[in-house]
């Protein structure tokens, strides 16, 4: 992401242990937990949305935390922009990503990184699942222990474990995204509302790096996003 995150940069090459094999609620309770993953999902913004955010990045081989603040713009379904400035001024982190390409610029280390496929040691596959098609998948099991609902969704080679949880918000949600390659979770804390409201917040890990992000929504947009924030970076006329 920036220097002091360069183990963003490392390769991950572990694979991770497969979840862990839940007890089948009957029917009624199955039916109720598939309704309330379906409102999730229906609750999530439909429409572009920009916010402002502050970050926090604590590195785990230097144990430095590096701060900075900028904008986060989402087109659901079409591509995602997360600038991040410095306190100096100058951008650290400029990532674009949509469903097919990404582009990830880290102006201190003069890198750029693209793609197409997701990467084995950037966030590209979790971003795309978060911001462009959130929560989706196919639904292969669910339970309530504890009084939380849990639920285990297929999406694409990745298998992600998502569960309610309590907030101060009031909305918050787990989730712990596994693949053959990577393994990384969110824990989010949001109003109860259909789009981002300022205080909401999120918790990134990697959980093979060690590597923790943290994020929270100073502002929120009244309008939504100029449509050039979502055109690819490395195109004619695209925004940089």
């Amino acid at each position: 992401m920036i220097r002091p995150a360069a183990p963003l940069m490392a390769c991950l090459l572990s694979c991770t242990p497969a979840p862990r094999a839940w007890p089948s609620p009957d029917a009624v309770t199955y039916g109720k937990l598939r309704a309330r993953l379906h409102a999730l999902r229906e609750a999530r913004p439909q429409s572009p949305w920009a916010a402002g955010i502050h970050v926090v990045v604590r590195e785990p081989s230097t144990g430095r935390t590096i701060e900075g603040r900028g904008g986060l713009a989402v087109a659901p379904g079409r591509a995602v922009r997360m600038i991040l400035v410095g306190g100096a001024g100058s951008t650290l982190l400029d990532a674009w990503v949509s469903p097919d390409r990404y582009r990830v610029a880290i102006p201190a280390l003069d890198r750029v990184r693209t793609g197409r496929d997701e990467a084995v040691d950037l966030p590209v596959g979790f971003l795309r699942w978060w911001f462009l098609a959130p929560l989706t998948g196919t639904v292969f099991a669910a339970s309530d222990p504890a009084g939380d609902d849990v639920w285990l969704v297929r999406s694409g080679a990745s298998v992600v474990e998502l569960r309610a949880v309590g907030c101060a918000r009031g909305e918050g949600l787990l989730a712990v995204r596994r693949t053959p390659l990577r393994a990384e979770q969110v824990r989010e804390c949001r109003a109860p509302s259909s789009g981002a409201s300022v205080g909401d917040s999120a918790e990134y890990d990697d959980l093979m790096s060690g590597l923790h992000v943290e994020i929270a929504v100073e502002s929120v947009a009244s309008t939504p996003p100029d449509d050039a924030a979502f055109q690819d970076p490395d195109l004619p006329g695209g925004a940089r």
